[in-house]
């Protein structure tokens, strides 16, 4: 059994008692209480950075940008989202890969409040690189903020090369057909790609199963039409209701039990290990669809 290391003192924050509102109700956060929470994450931003053997910075991260991007993410993952996380102490100690479940169709919104969630709420705080497609990458203003919070182009040398620095990365091996799910077959997972599979056998870190439920319902999807996609030249380009405003839904987050793979790498192994992960992710999505009571609250 993986040993969990000494816990990392940083400073805790409380919410104000008025915090909890109805949901899509404004919340103005006194001036003091976003400078506390800014704090916050400024500290467990450098225990987290502190856990990994090579610097972040060489792939665009920034403690300085990230103190302030993460702020404004954790007011919405502690407000607006209202954010609950389950099995967070199943996280290993060392370097490890979540391997989610994807449902945000126009800002990535899931993968946020996951990067977030082990920022704010694991013991100790982790920063989670997110495995970003390349395209996306390359946008001008969100590929530059992506790379100042921690995510980096998802091609397999760079993720691979943080993992045997100690990191933490985020892949979602559905990719970009999940941005394309209709919401009449929301939660109905697409078949993973095999990429992780690969990076798992030559890393030997173990995966963490993630399922995320709320982000389907965030932003429905209405239309994703070729010519959009051609003008934005992104892989996918969702019409959604509400631009990019989410709905107020309350996010869940069940992190599921370490998962190791081992063996030679071949195309049998790999087909099998995928669809092992893909199970324990399904799994966890069903029992996160069916203990929950409301999609709001």
């Amino acid at each position: 059994m993986t040993r969990r290391p000494a816990s990392v003192e940083v400073p805790t924050f409380d919410p104000p008692p008025d915090a909890t509102t109805a949901p899509g109700t404004a919340v103005a956060l006194p001036r003091r209480t976003f400078h506390s929470l800014r704090e916050e994450v400024a500290a467990r931003l450098v225990a987290a950075r502190a856990l990994e053997q090579l610097p972040p910075e060489r792939f665009g991260f920034s403690v300085a940008a990230a103190t302030w991007l993460f702020s404004v993410t954790s007011v919405l993952y502690r407000w607006y989202f209202r954010t609950q996380c389950f099995g967070l102490a199943n996280l290993p100690a060392g370097p490890f890969m979540l391997v989610s479940s994807h449902g945000s169709h126009v800002l990535s919104w899931d993968g946020a409040n996951v990067v977030t969630a082990c920022l704010l709420e694991a013991d100790p705080p982790r920063l989670v690189h997110g495995m970003a497609e390349h395209r996306l990458m390359e946008l001008p203003v969100l590929g530059r903020a992506a790379r100042r919070i921690g995510a980096v182009d998802g091609r397999r040398p760079a993720c691979i090369d943080l993992l045997r620095g100690g990191a933490v990365v985020l892949t979602f091996p559905e990719g970009t057909r999940a941005l394309a799910r209709p919401f009449r077959d929301r939660y109905r997972l697409e078949p993973f790609g095999r990429g992780f599979v690969h990076v798992a056998l030559a890393t030997g870190v173990p995966i963490v199963p993630v399922a995320v439920v709320g982000a389907e319902e965030e932003a429905p999807l209405l239309a994703n039409p070729a010519w959009l996609r051609r003008l934005v030249r992104t892989p996918v380009a969702p019409i959604t209701p509400t631009l990019f405003v989410p709905l107020p839904v309350r996010y869940r987050l069940h992190f599921g039990e370490p998962m190791w793979l081992s063996g030679p790498p071949t195309a049998e192994r790999i087909a099998r290990e995928a669809e092992r992960v893909r199970g324990a992710v399904c799994a966890l999505l069903a029992h996160g669809l069916a203990t929950r009571e409301h999609v709001f609250f």
